[in-house]
């Protein structure tokens, strides 16, 4: 704890919810400890005056500050004996939530929003694809296949348009025409086989 920065403290520090999932008794051990020593200091026993008051303070810091890193907590009690944070009345949980609740906004907030600043500002290159030379390309090697069958239109027909009518007899005229011719071929393959 001794020479670390709140830039340090930021960057290299472990938040309060990671911490607590890894070693929850000795993170709550630490804060107990240096919030005793803080209230000693600024000599705030009246409040303070049982070990469950302390564990309740630890609690609701934990439970409020939960992003906040352990180093940071601990800079903020620090900065609090060191008199950086104006104290008026009775030094109570609500007072010690608002001094960290103002480190936090002096010092933390700044760092995140800088941060995420430095973030925006790295380029990611990405691919861009040119998707009508790829189809092109594919097209002409033979790899690229039509996903379905294309009808010809003249096929469909439409009871209500004459064009499509007369069509329509067109198609069926050579169908049967097609029909007999291959009927006779058959016919004619039938007789030479006999």
């Amino acid at each position: 704890m001794q020479g670390l920065t709140v830039t340090q403290a930021y960057k290299r520090g472990m938040s309060l919810s990671k911490a607590l999932k890894a070693e929850p008794a000795k993170v709550r051990l630490t804060m107990l400890a240096e919030l005793e020593r803080l209230v000693r200091h600024v000599n705030a026993t009246r409040t303070f005056q049982t070990q469950t008051d302390l564990q309740d303070a630890v609690e609701d810091i934990c439970e409020l500050f939960p992003s906040l890193k352990l180093e940071e907590v601990l800079i903020a009690f620090k900065q609090i004996r060191q008199g950086r944070f104006d104290l008026y009345g009775n030094f109570t949980t609500n007072v010690l939530i608002d001094c960290i609740r103002n480190y936090e906004m002096q010092n933390t907030v700044a760092m995140r929003e800088q941060e995420h600043v430095d973030k925006k500002k790295q380029h990611v290159e990405t691919a861009a694809i040119d998707w009508q030379r790829l189809k092109r390309d594919l097209d002409a090697e033979g790899l690229l296949k039509t996903p379905r069958k294309v009808l010809d239109r003249t096929f469909i027909p439409y009871p209500n348009d004459k064009a499509d009518a007369a069509t329509q007899e067109q198609h069926k005229q050579q169908g049967e025409e097609k029909g007999t011719a291959q009927a006779q071929r058959e016919g004619d393959t039938d007789q030479q086989t006999r």
